[in-house]
């Protein structure tokens, strides 16, 4: 059988979709009421039908910016693209390991994207509850006592792989017995995959490279160790281009339908915590008691901390702890299946001081002068330059605006190139707005020996505008 064959073959066969829509989806909640605290509310665990998520990558677009700028292919490392890629964010790389797994995405559609990881990943990757891509596995090296100080020579031959020598290089399988569904399916992908398994993670990407087309083609990776690794086995037969991850960026920039759902429950997550978190504050409370705070609302969500500043500056409480009197700002961010939210409120620790009514209501009014210019083919910089002239002319001293930034939000914060023509400095480009982004408009006024506040919702742009991805209630916590 052909190792692929079990995408459509065993692998899809044996595990029907039932199986896999134990618990389906509740229906969606309405939205809080202005005011309320969003505690008790639940959020939607799965989305209908999610037993075969599809893969997040946006091929026509990938096709069309590789097309363009003359790249044969793509090479990840950064586990963001490896899952962007593939679909899969393996456990390797929640163990923290340097290089836990590689993908690779060719521009010809009737060549294979593989994912590289080890065989037992294998078990994780076919495991039928999403889309995926071809397998590239490796083991480890046999032979290893061969390439002990070895040369450019030595290190230029292919070691001999573990895999093969016992249970397929996998694990244990029971002789005769009654295997589960699921079960049933890593047993063939261990006798599948496994017996032809790479020695090491840079021989299976040799192998996908060839097996892909990518052989003798310019290639663009999103890490230079990537380059590192085939040179040190001798693998020279491909021309490697070092801004792979500014490519992984501009194509994600522009979201796909099953992305965007993923992002609204980030969102919401995001959002919910922020405000459980906001409203538990109290006089005395440190920022690791609200971290707390914020993390246990975002995973009764299914979510997990991505980042939360709470205070002025970078999220720092001027007095160590919380105090009555203080603006603060708290911005936020939810993980919701690898995909970030973004939000950001003033919060009020007792009744508002009259400053801090009119630089709030200063932010406002630029938060809605901003808004009206937000469509497709309006260049960020137009609705940064309205928002801040906004807030200035509405009483907002010129110095504690700290920053009017619209900026494109995904699989990390900042889901947006750079420019081309300024690396290695990272320098944001001018970008247009365009249907399918999502993005949002920072706007803090922070002065130290004062206070701070925020404000920043999410947006998905559309037709002729712009969608909120969460609701616009309690701008200003009071608490």
């Amino acid at each position: 059988m052909q190792r692929r064959e079990i995408l459509t073959g065993a692998g899809a066969g044996l595990i029907g979709a039932a199986a896999l829509s134990a618990g389906g989806a509740r229906a969606a909640e309405p939205a809080a009421k202005p005011g309320t605290t969003p505690a008790t509310r639940a959020m939607p665990d799965r989305l209908p039908g999610d037993g075969k998520r599809p893969l997040p990558v946006n091929k026509p677009r990938a096709y069309e910016i590789l097309d363009r700028l003359g790249i044969d292919g793509l090479i990840a490392l950064r586990p963001q693209n490896v899952y962007y890629l593939t679909n899969t964010w393996p456990v390797t790389t929640q163990f923290g390991g340097e290089i836990p797994a590689l993908a690779t995405f060719s521009r010809d559609p009737n060549q294979p994207d593989f994912f590289i990881g080890t065989t037992g990943s294998g078990w994780e990757f076919f495991n039928g509850d999403r889309e995926v891509c071809d397998f590239m596995p490796f083991s480890g090296v046999a032979n290893w006592r061969d390439y002990m100080a070895a040369d450019a020579q030595q290190l230029a031959i292919e070691p001999q792989s573990v895999s093969g020598l016992m249970n397929n290089g996998g694990f244990a399988v029971k002789p005769k017995g009654e295997f589960a569904d699921r079960e049933k399916v890593w047993r063939h992908v261990q006798e599948s995959y496994n017996p032809s398994a790479a020695p090491s993670i840079e021989w299976a990407l040799v192998k996908a490279l060839k097996e892909s087309g990518l052989r003798g083609k310019k290639v663009a990776v999103d890490d230079m160790r990537i380059a590192f690794m085939l040179q040190t086995i001798g693998f020279e037969d491909i021309t490697i281009l070092p801004y792979g991850d500014n490519v992984f960026l501009e194509i994600r920039m522009i979201k796909q339908a099953h992305e965007i759902e993923l992002m609204r429950k980030a969102q919401l997550a995001s959002q919910w915590a922020a405000r459980a978190a906001a409203h538990s504050l109290e006089p005395g409370m440190t920022y690791e008691d609200a971290r707390v705070r914020f993390a246990a609302e975002a995973a009764r969500h299914g979510a997990e901390v991505a980042f939360l500043l709470l205070g002025v500056t970078q999220g720092l409480l001027p007095d160590g702890v919380v105090r009555e009197g203080r603006s603060y700002m708290i911005d936020c961010g939810a993980y919701y299946r690898h995909y970030m939210g973004d939000f950001a409120r003033t919060v009020s620790i007792g009744e508002p001081s009259a400053a801090l009514k009119t630089r709030f209501k200063a932010q406002q009014i630029g938060r809605a002068a901003a808004y009206e210019k937000i469509k497709p083919g309006v260049k960020f910089s137009e609705i940064q330059t309205t928002a801040r002239e906004a807030m200035v002319k509405a009483g907002m001293p010129s110095d504690v605006v700290a920053a009017c930034l619209l900026h494109s939000v995904g699989l990390q914060h900042g889901d947006q190139p750079y420019r081309s023509d300024t690396m290695p400095y990272h320098i944001g480009g001018d970008w247009v707005l365009e249907k399918g982004m999502a993005v949002t408009l920072d706007l803090p006024f922070l002065e130290i020996g004062w206070g701070a506040g925020h404000n920043e919702d999410l947006l998905l742009i559309t037709d002729n505008g712009y969608e909120l991805m969460n609701s616009a209630d309690e701008p200003l916590i009071v608490v």
